[in-house]
């Protein structure tokens, strides 16, 4: 038995939101869950445990946190963890180490703590903490009001998802959007909005690095050796910033240890899907510094039918998948400095995805034939995109309730995007052209946690810059040109506090001071002769404010209520068609939102629910002033709508061998006032992609003898696809579900799998012209595949 002793010790509606939440004093607590003593286990202390084996990492907690920890060495052997630093209650750290390990623990004592199997408390199995990354007031779910829908490690694995966009199958309100050249969905709001491919209104972050809207399309998505997937639904935007007024999709992946790990694996399946992937973790200066090293190629081939397209020399290409990343991470505890920590992380990824589009029997085929060659080639273009990410995270303890974090990054995207004709001999009306971006970023942080508050502050600076083009050699007998760049710096401060006025009643107030100056330029020429040349520039500075009660109704069970404003915010452009300059204010939205985290049955179950109300207001919108000329778009704040609904998501550890999930999404969209020309009327609409049900369930089941199997489901109900000219079109409700089965052993393990597993033809976009369909945009067909796995 080994054990370890401390050696080392909008100001009215923000009002009226917080007064609504007065009426959660009437709600009576529930029944009373065992928790550990107040005295060590709730008061927070200053950490920092290196990634290490978890023998190790269990010792280090016990030295600093005043605590006799319980276990033998058979019940860590083989274990590792990636260590943490801060300020963490030893509830919190003891949850942070142990997730993912199989083991629990339980307080017997004031600073008593008895790890064991999960399968050992109470002769029935736990569910341990989960831990979150993206929050920057907090480390596990449990402590955060927000909507957060969360994929780990294991179950990437166990369901083999393959991208951070295949794990939204597990969640509710979340999904893909309809074809490549979009953005992702949450509580039915795109993350590029109304204005496709401007500043977002969700934004995507790896391992701290905010991604390009080019670099969220296509880019590092891959999720080999991944620790956790994280959507925050609603507004983020007063401790994520600008592009967080519908949310944020965060990507951690796995830190190095100071243990020697490797692990392969090879995957092959229908479409011509190939797949390999590595990882090399080293520990380089003994408890000072580690290095991972990993990366993954996977390639496959579209079953779309192009029989006009196959004698241009871009048709393999065309029709590929190809995707590959590669990552390095280095981690520094340096001997000298024991409260600091540095993560420097560089990734490279190559992603070129297919288009699912395929022609109706406007354009001359039946929608079964799976003709995807309609267009003329000079519109059929072949997409890549090449992203280099670079993050450095440094964080220091100033104190024990002190943590300062440094997080520096830096993300470029850079597009091709050549026409599949381009490079043919004797083509001549081709496209070449390319989209070219970056964001650096730098912010500064500090988290301060001691007796009743808890509270973080910040610094946030960022420059965006971007540069796009198109020649068109001979357009139909015409020479054209375009080019357009955009030049755009933020800064901000930011912060949130909670305090805890009374036991079990805790207010929140936070804000955003946020300031953006943007530069645009537009240049468009046909001929030579230069009919767009032109400037434009905008400025605003925002507050934004955010205020929320929370109760603790029993111990493992909180309610919540916040109130917040979340913002995109305005621009400037140049008009293609006529060269007039335009620019647009800001869209505002005000988010009320009500929250419950609990834990029943010893800890079997996790059930987290939100239900929102969102009230926008001058929504940005890009609308055609001529609906036959597409060079005449313009961005305006045409719209006001609104939406509510909520979320509902569980994981129930049913045996030993037994875990489920399940997640329930429900949302009304509504266009209370939008109309334009190229629209028309759709006041009263729903938004585009917005279903209104979403539900996904899914259980694995792992034997002692090797063997496992598992599946998941999801039903998405029907929604109204693009805006495109009166009439608008839905979409027709469908059920996606996906299977796993294999043996595992010592060191190995074979998976065979399956996604689409009843091959459910559905569409997730559709034209039509008098009820007749025009085009359309296939969901992914079934795949079928066999994985194997080793680690050394």
């Amino acid at each position: 038995m080994n054990s370890g002793v401390s050696g080392r010790n909008g100001l009215k509606r923000l009002a009226a939101g917080v007064a609504v939440a007065a009426l959660m004093c009437g709600l009576a607590p529930l029944g009373a869950v065992a928790q550990p003593a107040e005295s060590v286990a709730a008061v927070p202390v200053s950490l920092s445990i290196a990634p290490q084996s978890l023998d190790g990492a269990l010792t280090a907690l016990a030295d600093q946190a005043n605590l006799q920890i319980l276990f033998t060495s058979d019940e860590v052997a083989g274990l590792s963890t990636g260590g943490l630093s801060g300020s963490y209650t030893a509830s919190e750290a003891l949850a942070t180490l142990l997730a993912g390990t199989g083991l629990t623990y339980e307080f017997t004592g004031a600073n008593v703590v008895a790890l064991r199997r999960v399968a050992e408390v109470g002769g029935t199995t736990t569910l341990p903490s989960l831990v979150v990354y993206g929050a920057k007031n907090t480390t596990t779910l449990e402590d955060t009001t927000a909507s957060v829908g969360i994929v780990t490690a294991e179950e990437i694995e166990d369901h083999q998802i393959q991208s951070f966009r295949g794990a939204f199958r597990m969640m509710g309100n979340v999904m893909d959007g309809d074809w490549p050249d979009a953005g992702f969905v949450i509580r039915g709001v795109n993350s590029e909005g109304l204005t496709p491919g401007g500043a977002p209104l969700a934004s995507l972050y790896i391992d701290g690095a905010q991604q390009t809207v080019m670099g969220a399309r296509r880019g590092a998505r891959g999720l080999w050796d991944v620790e956790q997937v994280e959507v925050y639904r609603g507004p983020q935007s007063t401790l994520t910033g600008r592009a967080a007024l519908a949310g944020a999709v965060y990507v951690k992946t796995k830190d190095p240890t100071f243990d020697w790990e490797a692990k392969g694996k090879a995957t092959i399946g229908t479409m011509d899907t190939r797949g390999t992937a590595f990882m090399v973790n080293a520990p380089l200066v003994e408890d000072q510094l580690a290095m991972r090293v990993s990366a993954e190629y996977n390639i496959s081939e579209n079953d779309i039918n192009y029989p006009a397209y196959t004698g241009f020399d871009r048709y393999d290409e065309f029709v590929e998948n190809e995707y590959y990343n590669i990552r390095g991470k280095l981690l520094l505890l340096p001997n000298g400095m024991p409260d600091t920590s540095a993560l420097l992380t560089y990734s490279f990824s190559h992603d070129s995805p297919y288009s699912d589009d395929i022609a109706g029997p406007v354009l001359g085929f039946p929608l079964d034939a799976d003709r995807g060659d309609f267009n003329l080639p000079v519109f059929a273009e072949s997409r890549t995109t090449e992203v280099n990410n670079v993050s450095f995270e440094v964080k220091h303890d100033l104190t024990s309730s002190l943590l300062l974090t440094s997080l520096t990054s830096f993300s470029r995207s850079d597009m091709e995007r050549p026409s599949i004709n381009e490079g043919t001999a004797g083509e001549t009306n081709v496209l070449s052209g390319g989209d070219d971006r970056s964001i650096l970023t730098q912010e500064f942080r500090v988290n301060y946690e001691a007796g009743r508050w808890k509270a973080v502050a910040g610094i946030y600076l960022a420059d965006e810059e971007m540069n796009s083009g198109y020649v068109r050699p001979d357009y139909f007998g015409n020479f054209d040109v375009s080019r357009a760049s955009t030049d755009s710096s933020n800064a901000a401060l930011f912060g949130e506090a909670t305090y805890e006025f009374i036991p079990t009643w805790k207010v929140v107030a936070g804000g955003r001071l946020d300031y953006t100056d943007q530069e645009s330029t537009n240049f468009f020429s046909r001929n030579g002769a230069v009919t767009t040349n032109q400037s434009s520039s905008f400025e605003e500075t925002v507050f934004l404010p955010k205020a929320g009660l929370i109760k603790e109704l029993a111990p493992e069970h909180t309610l919540g209520f916040t109130v917040q404003q979340g913002f995109r915010n305005g621009g400037s452009g140049v008009q293609t068609s006529s060269g007039t300059p335009f620019t647009y204010d800001p869209e505002e939205t005000w988010n009320y939102e009500v929250s419950y985290k609990g834990a029943f049955f010893d800890r079997r179950l996790q059930l987290s629910a939100n239900a929102f109300y969102t009230d926008w207001k001058d929504q940005q919108v890009e609308i055609l002033q001529n609906p036959l000329d597409f060079t005449s778009g313009i961005i305006v704040n045409a719209a006001s709508s609104e939406l509510y609904g909520f979320e509902i998501e569980g994981r129930y550890a049913v045996t030993p061998e037994l875990s489920t999930f399940v997640s329930l999404g429900h949302v009304q969209s509504e266009f209370e006032n939008f109309s334009s020309v190229s629209t028309g009327n759709l006041s009263g609409m729903p938004f585009p992609e917005a279903p209104e049900w979403s539900f996904a369930l899914g259980a694995f089941y792992e034997s002692d003898t090797g063997f496992f199997f598992g599946g998941d489901t999801k039903y998405t109900s029907s929604y109204m696809t693009r805006i495109d000219g009166a009439p608008q079109e839905d979409v027709d409700a469908y059920w996606v579900s996906n299977a796993q089965a294999g043996y595992k052993m010592d060191g190995w393990k074979v998976t065979v799998f399956a996604e689409n597993l009843f091959d459910e033809r559905y569409y997730t976009y559709i034209d039509t012209a008098g009820g007749v369909p025009v085009a359309a945009t296939l969901g992914p067909r079934q795949l079928v595949g066999v994985s194997l796995e080793v680690e050394f």
